[in-house]
């Protein structure tokens, strides 16, 4: 079987939208999931990038290039095939037989954010179906409901499914780990999160709450960040790159963010990739930044090419530098 992912959705993160992470799996992962049992499953991209997979069970191969004859999805539709794989979304249509679903695009993380949840639960319905065993790791902590376990988790901690601790990621000693949240490769956390999606290689190794967030790969938040993810009003977030309004919604933090100690940061906001943060976050912070006292300074380029090698080298990943450079720095998101 084979499909082409196309399209994107906001805000902008060096990531290829067919690689962000919905339900604690790669979109091309949740794609080739949905079409296991079809034989091998070939999936096609715009681009391709070097970046970890962590799905099991199933034979897919991922191509740069889209062929003109090979059915098309939408990034924003890939989760849908997971509840029909005859699924109408976004004006294009992919039938594999049975009754046929008709659903509107994720045009947003926000809106992938909202039923991140949801999509994991589906998806480790699905790999149960596919005869994966979901606990596979360390696991001595608690441990209820739903959670794909490649990692490690440890003493004093608890977490509630559904949930992903993928490989060489870790559940640190007195963590709270609630609906959703998934940590995706060599990521770690501590104190509390919420329905939380951690990218590979991100930080989060201190006390601070994170909820109804997306942080991207090789973030690292300091001691005592804190994120909100509901107004004092109880009133409606509405981020910039939505046309949408959401009653929960943390920040998207982007790739090589890092924050100082007792940095916080308010729901919906969007911090681009390549930021230092310090303080209070109280609006959107552009790529490439450097954020104090409610002002951002542009980060000196060469400098910001130093801080992307240094990254890369603590996680043996130097390969990813020149694409990563191209990305943020030589061909700027915005």
């Amino acid at each position: 079987m084979e499909l082409a992912v196309v399209g994107s959705v906001a805000p902008p993160l060096a990531t290829p939208p067919p690689y962000i992470v919905a339900g604690g799996f790669r979109i091309v992962e949740l794609a080739a999931l949905a079409l296991c049992g079809e034989g091998r499953v070939i999936i096609y991209v715009e681009e391709t990038a070097n970046f970890p997979l962590i799905l099991e069970g199933c034979r897919f191969e991922i191509r740069r290039g889209i062929p003109p004859d090979v059915p098309k999805m939408d990034v924003g539709c890939v989760p849908h095939l997971l509840r029909s794989r005859n699924l109408r979304c976004g004006g294009r249509r992919v039938d594999l037989g049975g009754r046929e679903l008709a659903a509107e695009p994720f045009t947003s993380l926000a809106d992938l954010i909202q039923v991140n949840a949801e999509i994991m639960r589906e998806a480790l319905s699905r790999l149960r179906e596919v005869g994966v065993e979901l606990l596979k790791g360390e696991v001595r902590g608690m441990v209820k409901g739903d959670v794909y376990v490649r990692g490690e988790v440890y003493e004093y901690t608890y977490i509630e499914g559904p949930a992903v601790v993928g490989p060489g990621s870790a559940v640190l000693p007195f963590t709270y780990v609630r609906p959703g949240t998934a940590l995706y490769y060599d990521a770690k956390i501590r104190d509390e999160a919420k329905n939380a999606v951690v990218d590979a290689y991100a930080r989060k190794q201190h006390g601070g709450y994170l909820g109804d967030s997306y942080v991207a790969p090789f973030v690292n938040l300091g001691a005592g960040t804190t994120v909100s993810n509901l107004k004092n009003t109880l009133g409606a977030i509405r981020p910039s790159y939505s046309a949408k309004s959401y009653r929960k919604l943390g920040p998207v933090i982007g790739e090589f963010v890092k924050t100082a100690i007792g940095t916080l940061i308010y729901g919906g906001k969007y911090v681009g990739p390549l930021s230092h943060l310090y303080g209070v976050v109280d609006r959107d912070v552009p790529p490439l930044s450097i954020y104090r006292g409610g002002e951002a300074a542009p980060m000196d380029r060469e400098k910001a090419k130093e801080y992307i090698r240094r990254d890369l080298a603590q996680f043996g990943r130097e390969d990813l530098y020149s694409y990563y450079v191209e990305k943020l720095v030589e061909k700027p998101l915005l």
